[in-house]
């Protein structure tokens, strides 16, 4: 939390460990009260009703409505239920209720209910309910409920519930709900629900939820539901659903659902659904489903289903169902349609092939182009040159149609 010791630098009374008290001095008051119960001027250390004071002290147990005007001494035990009011900051061990103060708010142990803090909210453990921090809220445990600051909010521990900042939102222990950032939402382990970041939403856990970020998005673990960044979009994990990303979307374990990327998509394992890449589409896996890539579409694994570029598509096992590539279509094994206004080759082909060039090991099916050239022919070349080497010698080369069964 030393960031939080350089935002609240007017809160340096308020928030620093004070000297041990004098008891004999601490607990004086002018009380108008039975039992406990009714007014008091002074630092009485228990009372339900009224209490007007200038510097809280050795708080025991406040019920009501409690008034302080100075710095605050140490009650690190002590609990104040009820309206809290002070000028420059209520403190206690627990603070429960409605609590306003005008430089800030510090609590040892608890916080819950509304409160708000002129320059800052800090709590040594929990905060729960609705809490303003005009510069930041910080907690050393968890932060629930709707929680706002200017330049920060931060949790060492589970942040969840609305949370807002200005600037940075910052969770140790994960976040949970709606997350608000101005600048980024760092979160240490899990990200659940919905979160934006102006520049960036980084977690070192898994996100799931919707996530959007002006520059980017980046998880060391798996994203599941909608992403959408400026710039690029990174999982460590697995992508599931919906992810987008003004340059890229890249995942080191594998993609699935419509994704695009302005430049490109690349995943080290497979790819499956609907994906769109402006310049490339590119997995070390397989790529599965109806995938657009500008220039490329490349697989170190299959092609299946519909694969559309302007320039090459390549894969380096099998290629099957609707293959275009503007320059080339080539894998080891085609089967369905391929077409390309350059050159479709393969080892083996099973089904049509349309391409200047079609060069093929073994042919099953029709080729059409200008030039066909097939190994091993079973079935129809129609362009014009036509080449079937295992045709008898008269007949290897034929112009416009050749065939072998």
């Amino acid at each position: 939390m030393a960031l939080a010791t350089v935002i609240c630098s007017p809160l340096l009374l308020v928030a620093q460990t004070p000297a041990r008290p004098d008891p004999r001095r601490s607990s004086r008051s002018l009380d108008l009260a039975i039992n406990h119960v009714g007014i008091s001027i002074g630092n009485s250390p228990r009372l339900t009703g009224l209490r007007l004071n200038w510097r809280d002290e050795n708080v025991v147990r406040i019920n009501g409505i409690n008034v302080t005007l100075w710095t605050p001494g140490s009650s690190p035990r002590g609990e104040v239920n009820g309206l809290s009011l002070g000028l420059l900051a209520p403190s206690a061990g627990s603070l429960n209720g409605i609590v306003v103060g005008g430089g800030g708010i510090r609590v040892d142990r608890r916080l819950t209910g509304v409160g708000v803090g002129g320059f800052a909210v800090v709590s040594h453990g929990t905060i729960a309910g609705i809490t303003l921090g005009g510069l930041a809220v910080t907690a050393d445990s968890s932060i629930s409920g709707i929680t706002a600051g200017t330049v920060a909010v931060m949790s060492r521990g589970m942040l969840s519930g609305l949370s807002v900042a200005a600037g940075s939102v910052i969770a140790a222990g994960g976040a949970r709900g709606i997350t608000l950032a101005g600048l980024a939402a760092v979160i240490q382990q899990r990200l659940t629900g919905m979160t934006f970041g102006g520049l960036a939403v980084v977690t070192e856990g898994a996100v799931i939820g919707v996530t959007a970020s002006g520059l980017g998005i980046a998880a060391r673990g798996d994203m599941t539901g909608l992403g959408v960044s400026g710039l690029a979009t990174f999982s460590s994990g697995r992508m599931r659903g919906v992810h987008v990303g003004g340059l890229a979307v890249i995942a080191e374990t594998g993609i699935s659902g419509v994704t695009a990327g302005g430049v490109a998509v690349v995943s080290s394992g497979d790819v499956g659904g609907i994906t769109v890449g402006g310049g490339a589409v590119m997995a070390r896996g397989n790529i599965i489903g109806v995938t657009v890539g500008g220039l490329g579409v490349v697989a170190d694994g299959d092609v299946r289903w519909v694969a559309l570029s302007a320039g090459t598509l390549t894969s380096t096992t099998d290629a099957r169902g609707l293959l275009v590539g503007g320059y080339r279509v080539r894998a080891p094994r085609l089967t369905g349609i391929a077409t390309s206004v350059i050159q479709t080759r393969a080892i083996q082909l099973r089904g049509i092939a349309v391409g200047g060039y079609n060069d093929f090991r073994e042919q099953r099916g029709l080729s059409i182009g200008l030039y066909n050239d097939a190994r091993r022919l079973h079935g129809v070349q129609l362009g014009l040159v036509n080449r079937a080497r295992n045709n008898a010698p008269g007949f290897r080369w034929l112009p416009i149609v050749n065939a072998h069964f």
